[in-house]
């Protein structure tokens, strides 16, 4: 078996998504979005589309989340890979009070024995019926379409008309977009946009590959230097 090689980016990333959700596990009120920019290769969907969701299932296996990606390919591959987490035997040894209802284990939407859910669609998909206590956007944009105008309007759009009325609570509910960056109209972009008109609060991490591009928190510029 391959030993994982550890960045810091990663644990910084692992931080600052835990630091989010945990307030919706104490169902306080948000104080952000989040949206991640990283590039390709870097364990983003790892943490955020399939980790994630069975750390917090055992601070509160009522947890709902709704999953979404360009494809539901993807997105369906990026939920086999939480449950198969959730349903591992060391998983399960640890954490026995968090176990999938076998009446409610699709694929594309499966529940815990106490009303906790994933629901993975595509972008552009429906998600009637489902309300989420944390959103996960992993890369809206398929990199090969993302100079289509079509493609990124019916991407923005999606998230704005649809997830944003997907919410458990609006005050709660957290929305996390992580994506690459592929021009100033993709999701970021308008989602960064959007949110200063309505005055609404994003916290926006952006860890290029390398300092020729901006880095937000500026911060996080010393580990470039390194």
């Amino acid at each position: 078996q391959e030993q994982p090689i550890f960045n810091w980016h990663i644990k910084y990333l692992c931080d600052e998504v835990q630091q989010a959700v945990e307030r919706v596990i104490r169902r306080e009120p948000k104080q952000y979005d989040l949206i991640i920019n990283i590039p390709p290769g870097s364990t983003k969907s790892t943490i955020c589309s399939q980790m994630l969701m069975a750390w917090a299932w055992t601070r509160d296996p009522g947890l709902r989340f709704i999953c979404g990606s360009y494809s539901g390919d993807l997105a369906l591959e990026q939920a086999d890979y939480a449950r198969d987490i959730v349903q591992s035997d060391k998983y399960r040894q640890l954490f026995p009070h968090v176990a999938i209802d076998p009446n409610k284990n699709n694929k594309s939407n499966y529940k815990t024995t106490v009303g906790g859910q994933r629901f993975s669609t595509s972008v552009g998909g429906t998600v009637t019926g489902v309300h989420a206590h944390v959103i996960v956007i992993d890369d809206p944009l398929n990199p090969k379409k993302a100079v289509s105008e079509v493609e990124v309007k019916n991407a923005n759009q999606w998230i704005d008309r649809t997830l944003s009325t997907r919410k458990v609570d609006k005050a709660i509910t957290l929305t996390i977009l992580i994506m690459q960056r592929l021009s100033e109209d993709d999701c970021t972009g308008h989602w960064l946009r959007k949110a200063e008109k309505d005055g609404k609060r994003i916290k926006h991490l952006c860890l290029p590959c390398d300092d020729e591009w901006e880095i937000k928190p500026e911060e996080l510029k010393k580990y470039y230097d390194q």
